[in-house]
C-alpha cells in the first residue's frame, strides 16, 4: 500500500489554458507530482494532485510555490493524508 499527500485545485474553465501551463511547470518542478482530471463541477474545472509519500514532504514546497502562481477564483484544497493501493 502507497501513502500520499494530495491536492483539489478548482479553477474557472475561462482559465483552463492558463491552468494546464502551470500544471506542466509543476509537473517539470516536481516530477513525481500525479496529475489527474476530475468531473467538472458549476463552470469550474478540477484536478486531482497527489505526492508520493516522502519524508522531505514535496507537497509542502509545492504548496508554498503554488501560492506564489495562485489567482483570484482559484482554489487549492490540501494537503490530505491517504493511502491507495492495495492491502
Amino acid at each position: 500500500m502507497s501513502q500520499e499527500y494530495s491536492f483539489t485545485l478548482t479553477v474557472p474553465l475561462a482559465d483552463l489554458g492558463v491552468t494546464e501551463d502551470l500544471l506542466g511547470q509543476a509537473r517539470h518542478r516536481f516530477p513525481r507530482i500525479r496529475i489527474s482530471r476530475k468531473t467538472d463541477r458549476k463552470g469550474c474545472a478540477r484536478f486531482y494532485l497527489s505526492f508520493p509519500f516522502d519524508s522531505a514532504r514535496p507537497d509542502l514546497a509545492f504548496q508554498e510555490w503554488f501560492t506564489e502562481e495562485n489567482r483570484e477564483g482559484w482554489e487549492l484544497f490540501g494537503p490530505t493524508y491517504g493511502r491507495w493501493g492495495l492491502t
